[in-house]
């Protein structure tokens, strides 16, 4: 942390023009011009010995005026060149070469804000220069000392193995901010700090960026200009994305390839040159760090990938193999396990649509995978993940310990269902899951189950789905069918009254189904909403143009199958 001794040496950076005007013999300048331009910093003192000189950004140019005592154009013309190099100001001592400065050169140092003074003729250049000069050295000391300390904290952490958390808390300690660390795509890393900032706060609950920001277009502009800037850069406010602050931002780049940003929120203003001095050393080592954690992670998620395919196709050897390799990856396999898969739905005819180039597509797939995951592992940290094209394969470890686990499994898949909705507009996923199994004996026949429901359902185009498959019950037995099977099935019992249902704009099927469903003439009477003679008469016409008895528990069997049929196929 920044110990208060450091902290008070910063009170006096380089000084200001308006700062300089209590140094030594500075007190007794007389300003003449350009009072708007007193803030304007000054980086070292220069003095004006010929024409020629030009003076550069941060300098207070001293002159005796006397290499353009006799030239009016270039008195004026020197305020110009002042302002053009971004100078600091302009100390004159008329006496004896000017005895009086042009009124159009004030003019046009009012014009362009260059300060500028005039000396007695008693006094001498050097007892001005000396205590700006030594300032400024000392200035610049203190800013050599500052930067090789926080080059030292910064990669003392990473010898020591310090990960990104490590000098995120490091940067926050340093400058007394809020810092948030994103990866290339504005995934959170980490984050440090405490702030009200809604976007801050906003980024931290959904773990990045939200995808509406990302797609503003100021957001994005001023994106490209910290990118081609490759340091840190400090950004206005957009409260109409909730950035209701400035903040300094800088990309973490490694090989001119941007790994991620840094964001920091709440500087203190009089500190900024130590914010940018801190951010640029931390964007270094975190340049290190990141790389190396995503080459592990690579290595990690490998390993973990194979040991996954091998226990969904039953090719891990015996159980005391298995055992092991979960030992070695930390997962857990005791307990009952659930298995997970999410689909893009389409994803061939999102591809067609919006004619995605091969890149395009794997680095769509990549972010696919990386966002399931993180929403996956908020809940399950130690669960088993694979990519599979256009899916991701998840083993969730449920434990031990009692608990609805369904349920819990239908709010992932909800969780996972809105996350990829709100990342990628048009895209949809439907999402199953097996009911609870052992692990590894149970794993393989776990996955054919759900895979075959979930291409069922995609055949049936019944998109956007979450689905446990053992709560399918019946119509996880039929999705397994053909859909020919199906449909001849369906039109075999239902073929008539559909038939007259579409000829006559009745109402036959439905309330056929709602007899069926509630078991009861006068519940089906009340879901549909009509009197119970109007029911009985249509239940009468249902016999007579099927040719069915209604009282017969296998005829019954046959019609509500039919129905789900009709449902599940859409009919």
């Amino acid at each position: 942390m920044v110990t208060k001794k450091a902290a008070d040496e910063l009170n006096e950076p380089r000084p200001t023009v308006r700062e300089a005007m209590r140094f030594g013999a500075f007190a007794t300048a007389k300003l003449v011009a350009g009072a708007d331009g007193l803030d304007r910093p000054i980086e070292w003192v220069r003095m004006m010995e010929t024409p020629e000189v030009q003076p550069r950004a941060g300098d207070l140019v001293l002159t005796t005026g006397f290499p353009i005592k006799d030239d009016p154009d270039a008195q004026v013309r020197l305020i110009g060149r002042i302002a053009d190099g971004g100078g600091a100001g302009l100390v004159v001592r008329p006496h004896p070469y000017l005895r009086k400065l042009p009124p159009e050169m004030l003019t046009e140092a009012d014009r362009l804000n260059v300060p500028v003074f005039t000396v007695a003729a008693d006094v001498q250049m050097v007892d001005l220069m000396t205590p700006l000069l030594e300032r400024i050295i000392n200035a610049e000391h203190w800013r050599l000392k500052r930067s090789l300390d926080i080059h030292r904290r910064f990669t003392e952490l990473v010898l020591d193995g310090k990960g990104v958390n490590e000098i995120c808390r490091t940067l926050a300690e340093l400058l007394e901010s809020a810092v948030v660390i994103e990866d290339a795509s504005f995934h959170l890393l980490a984050h440090a700090g405490g702030s009200g900032d809604p976007h801050r706060k906003e980024t931290i609950q959904r773990q990045g960026t939200p995808q509406r920001v990302l797609f503003d277009p100021q957001i994005q502009r001023m994106l490209r200009e910290v990118e081609q800037k490759r340091g840190p850069v400090k950004v206005p406010a957009f409260p109409h994305v909730g950035m209701s602050r400035e903040r300094l931002i800088a990309p973490i780049l490694a090989a001119n390839q941007v790994l991620g940003y840094i964001s920091v929120l709440d500087h203190p203003p009089h500190h900024e040159e130590l914010a940018f001095m801190a951010i640029e050393q931390a964007a270094l080592v975190l340049a290190l760090a990141v790389a190396k954690e995503r080459e592990l992670a690579e290595v990690e998620g490998r390993i973990r990938g194979e040991f996954l395919e091998d226990l969904l196709h039953g090719t891990y050897g015996d159980e005391a193999a298995a055992q092991r390799r979960a030992r070695h990856l930390g997962f857990p396999m005791h307990g009952s396990h659930i298995v997970m898969l999410v689909d893009i739905d389409d994803f061939r005819g999102f591809n067609k649509s919006r004619q995605v180039s091969e890149d395009a597509i794997q680095a769509l797939k990549r972010e696919f995978l990386r966002r399931v995951t993180g929403v996956v592992r908020t809940s399950y940290p130690r669960a088993l993940l694979q990519g599979r094209s256009d899916s991701v394969v998840s083993l969730l470890p449920l434990g031990t310990e009692p608990g609805d686990h369904q349920a819990r499994g239908h709010a992932l898949g909800i969780q996972v269902r809105q996350t990829i909705a709100e990342w990628k507009p048009g895209f949809t996923v439907s999402v199953g899951f097996s009911g609870p199994t052992e692990a590894p004996s149970g794993v393989a026949a776990a996955q054919r189950e759900v895979v075959s429901v979930m291409d069922s359902l995609a055949r049936f185009k019944r998109w956007g789905q979450v689905v446990s498959v053992p709560e399918l019950g019946l119509t996880g037995l039929l999705a397994a069918v053909t859909d020919e099977r199906l449909v001849d099935y369906s039109r075999r019992h239902l073929g008539p009254l559909m038939e007259h249902d579409t000829k006559r704009k009745g109402s036959l099927v439905a309330t056929l189904r709602a007899y069926l469903e509630t078991g009861e003439q006068q519940q089906a009477a009340t879901r549909l909403r009509v009197h119970p003679n109007t029911l009985r008469y249509r239940l009468d016409r249902v016999r007579e143009i099927s040719g069915v008895d209604l009282e017969d528990p296998e005829t019954r069997l046959n019609l509500a199958v039919a129905l789900r049929v009709q449902a599940l196929l859409g009919m």
